[in-house]
């Protein structure tokens, strides 16, 4: 607001000097074995999704307090609780959403908080239904994966896990946290292209689904750090699954945050699995140059109006965050570069998959 099986590969393409590309091994077995180990903890046991009464995570907020909320965004408030030991995050809508059909508990899921592995529920067009709909379908360490919600008020509330360093936007634009010790310095360029690399991981997750899943609003302030500083993907209050029968796909309108959003999507029509290839696009030039998607403090203050034509005249050193040392390697310098220029081509079909960009991004 998961765990990667990825043991310092993108540090040691920093400090090794290996190209952002896929190269033979000299030690087979032994990447084998490594890749086994990686995939082991990788697996995490599923999460049973479980049914809250509403007095029950009321009672955990102290009330929905002050004292309680991580933070607020246009759709709503999160805050922290703490539900059977387990530290959470509560996300109440900013305005109670009345459903057509009375609230009722699902069949599958009792009235005194038992779990389930995929409930049902009342299906709405509110935002909090939407990620519920999602997140029970899919799970992932690359996700903010959902622990329950509660189904006897109008007023639901979304229970996922709990991230405790921030997000990525937090990571690399504030210049010191209340959080921890990890947060009050910048990450390295391995670091960085380790979160980036988790990010691509999850966006392909959501795009290999059956039927796929489109999030609509990649940006920095959706990618939640976890305790062990791996990258989460949160927010899934504007993503659609792709059914091609789909009348939503149909009807609702483009949606997105400005600066990440593609421009090719203007219409419902032009919705795309590539809509979220450019919006990663902005993304890895945020992780690159430490400036925001969007900063009129610049001029330009677009990213990609600033950095993509720096990137074509080779004038790579100029797009680095100049707060830390660039990699050492210039062939990862350019890679890096050239990765975030083809996710924000103008004609989307030239976009890169988030599959290519992973392996670009998964080095030895």
């Amino acid at each position: 607001m998961g765990y990667l099986s990825f043991s310092c590969r993108a540090e040691s393409a920093v400090s090794t000097s290996n190209s952002l590309t896929p190269s033979p091994s000299s030690s087979s077995s032994s990447t084998t074995t490594t890749s086994k180990k990686q995939n082991n903890k990788e697996k995490e046991k599923p999460i049973k999704i479980q049914h809250f009464h509403y007095s029950d995570l009321e009672a955990a907020t102290n009330g929905f307090s002050e004292r309680k909320l991580l933070g607020k965004g246009s759709h709503g408030y999160v805050y922290k609780a703490v539900v059977r030991g387990r530290p959470v995050a509560v996300k109440r809508p900013s305005r109670p959403h009345h459903h057509n059909l009375p609230p009722k508990p699902s069949p599958m899921v009792s009235s005194s908080s038992s779990s389930a592995s995929a409930p049902e529920f009342i299906i709405s067009n509110n935002e909090v239904d939407n990620e519920i709909d999602i997140l029970s379908k899919i799970q992932s360490p690359r996700l903010v994966n959902l622990v329950g919600f509660t189904n006897d008020s109008q007023d639901r509330l979304l229970v996922v896990e709990f991230m405790s360093n921030g997000t990525l936007y937090d990571v690399l634009h504030s210049s010191s946290s209340s959080n921890n010790n990890n947060n009050n310095k910048l990450p390295n360029w391995g670091r960085r292209v380790r979160l980036a690399l988790q990010t691509a991981k999850a966006i392909d997750t959501l795009h290999s689904s059956t039927p796929p899943v489109i999030h609509r609003d990649i940006k920095s302030a959706n990618v939640l750090i976890d305790r062990n500083f791996n990258a989460r993907l949160g927010d899934f209050g504007l993503a659609l699954m792709c059914h091609v029968d789909d009348y939503r796909l149909r009807s609702t309108p483009p949606a997105g945050t400005m600066g990440y959003l593609d421009p090719c999507y203007v219409t419902p029509d032009n919705l795309s699995t590539k809509n979220d290839v450019f919006s990663f696009g902005i993304l890895l030039l945020e992780i690159i140059s430490g400036r925001k998607a969007i900063d009129v403090t610049y001029s330009p203050p677009s990213i990609v109006d600033w950095a993509i034509p720096l990137i074509k005249k080779g004038k790579l050193m100029s797009v680095y965050d100049p707060r830390i040392a660039p990699p050492k390697d210039p062939i990862v310098r350019k890679q890096l570069a050239l990765i975030a220029a083809k996710c924000v081509r103008n004609c989307r079909e030239r976009r890169p998959s988030m599959s290519e960009i992973v392996n670009w991004l998964n080095v030895e």
